[in-house]
């Protein structure tokens, strides 16, 4: 099942948006309330102080009917002055109620809303009141002078209400930018994707045989792992194809020559008539057989070896390099007997630990006694070395062949190159191979002569490090 990253990720951050602000507006609702009762109880204290600074000691002397009068007029002043430009949303006549009373409990004036019943516990100071089922937040200020006690209060559903009209007002606001931060959150999104679109159109819009790298230079952050892994894929996939048309390049170019004769000598035994001659063609076809078959196997083993980092190695295993070199020396013995040729093995009695590919070491191993064998004159000595260091193992193979003037010894790890007069059968594959498995094993390689002074015989030093893998490979 397929699914949109851009959508995932604009309803989640949607959702998240919607939970953050939802919390916000409850937190804010909640803090709003304790600010709104702090606020209005300075008002009202204000009010209040506002109120006992306009009582004097003739207060009681005045017609208090005349005074009730006047505040029972205040909702036409205040109907009049809206007409007139104020705010109509502004409600003056409810915001606070007052009342005064005197000494003997005796309510002497008040606000048009004001209850009649007394708004106080009888304390100076702030008050919760319950009067027919509503509370008010009261202030009680007694002034010495005229021994009279002003009330001033305000119903505390008001406070409440004005704290809910507050919330709506966030809810409201928040639900009219919703569909605008939405809309945004998809073009951003859209716009932070926009480098995938462009990478799926470069790779989709190629040729099919390009396997170049993509371009990772304007490359996000967060997708240049993934460019990384696919540039690697490509050159992965660049270098097997590389070697699939080496491979048919090289059995072309190195075959031609043996079915060319395998051809001709099977037709000059058909003709022959005399037996020995006839015997004589076959084991010449026979040995041309021998040779394009280990023509193939050289180009097989050369094409199975990725010459690609350490790392991309398989099987890595520890294993004794000791015995390692004691099989594959047994494996080519009957080949030195038949030439007279005698192979000594110097190593330690121990076991020689080592960290790598078993299967390339052992084929490294076999190359290097196989090469020794074939460029060895009769009669001749190998001499198979083996040493241990303290962060390496050492294998050295040494002759008493004609060696490699130092001036071709760079070449003769190219593939097919043999050196000029060398009589020996081979593919000039061999050192090749053995180049290719010590690069994947981080091994250095040193070449010279058996015998310095007449530059003659060969002997090949290779330094494998003992741990060089990780064992999860």
């Amino acid at each position: 099942m397929t699914y949109s990253i851009r959508k995932f990720l604009v309803i989640n951050l949607l959702i998240w948006i919607t939970l953050a602000t939802t919390l916000t507006v409850i937190g804010n609702y909640i803090l709003d309330q304790r600010d709104i009762e702090q606020h209005l109880d300075s008002l009202l204290g204000q009010s209040g102080l506002v109120f006992q600074a306009l009582i004097s000691d003739d207060f009681k002397t005045r017609d208090l009917t005349q005074i009730q009068k006047q505040f029972n007029e205040i909702p036409t002043i205040v109907r009049q002055m809206s007409r007139s430009g104020i705010n109509k949303n502004i409600n003056l006549e409810d915001k606070f109620q007052f009342q005064v009373w005197d000494a003997k409990g005796s309510l002497l004036v008040h606000s048009v809303n004001a209850p009649l019943a007394y708004l106080s516990n009888g304390v100076d100071g702030f008050a919760n009141i319950k009067i027919d089922g509503r509370t008010w937040r009261s202030l009680t200020i007694t002034d010495t002078d005229s021994n009279l006690q002003i009330i001033v209060g305000e119903r505390s559903d008001s406070r409440v209400q004005l704290a809910r009209s507050i919330a709506r007002d966030d809810i409201f606001i928040m639900l009219l930018i919703y569909p605008l931060l939405g809309f945004m959150i998809w073009i951003t999104i859209g716009r932070g994707l926009s480098p995938l679109n462009k990478i799926a159109y470069e790779v989709s819009n190629r040729d099919r045989s390009n396997l170049s790298i993509v371009d990772s230079t304007s490359v996000p952050i967060e997708v240049s792992a993934l460019v990384d892994e696919l540039n690697k894929l490509l050159s992965r996939l660049q270098s097997a194809f590389e070697r699939e048309k080496r491979f048919a390049a090289d059995a072309a170019h190195e075959l031609r020559t043996p079915l060319a004769a395998l051809k001709s000598q099977a037709q000059l035994a058909l003709k022959l008539k005399d037996s020995q001659e006839r015997k004589a063609a076959l084991d010449k076809l026979i040995s041309i057989a021998d040779r394009s078959t280990h023509i193939v196997q050289q180009l097989l083993t050369l094409s199975r070896i990725v010459p690609e980092e350490a790392y991309t190695l398989t099987d890595i295993s520890t294993f004794d390099m000791h015995r390692l070199t004691v099989d594959e020396i047994t494996d080519v013995v009957p080949k030195a007997i038949e030439k007279k040729i005698e192979i000594e093995l110097i190593s330690p009695e121990h076991a020689l630990a080592l960290q790598g590919q078993m299967t390339s070491i052992s084929i490294l191993i076999r190359n290097l006694l196989d090469n020794a064998i074939r460029y060895s004159p009769p009669n001749s000595h190998i001499w198979v070395r083996l040493e241990e260091k303290k962060q390496s193992i050492v294998l050295q193979v040494a002759d008493n062949g004609p060696g490699v003037p130092p001036a071709y010894r760079k070449r003769i790890f190219e593939r097919f190159y043999r050196v000029l007069g060398n009589k020996a059968h081979g593919t000039g594959l061999g050192l090749a191979i053995v180049q290719q498995i010590a690069d994947l094993h981080q091994a250095t390689i040193t070449l010279e002569s058996t015998h310095p002074e007449t530059e003659t015989g060969f002997c090949i030093t290779i330094e494998f490090p003992k741990m060089r893998f990780n064992k999860k490979n």
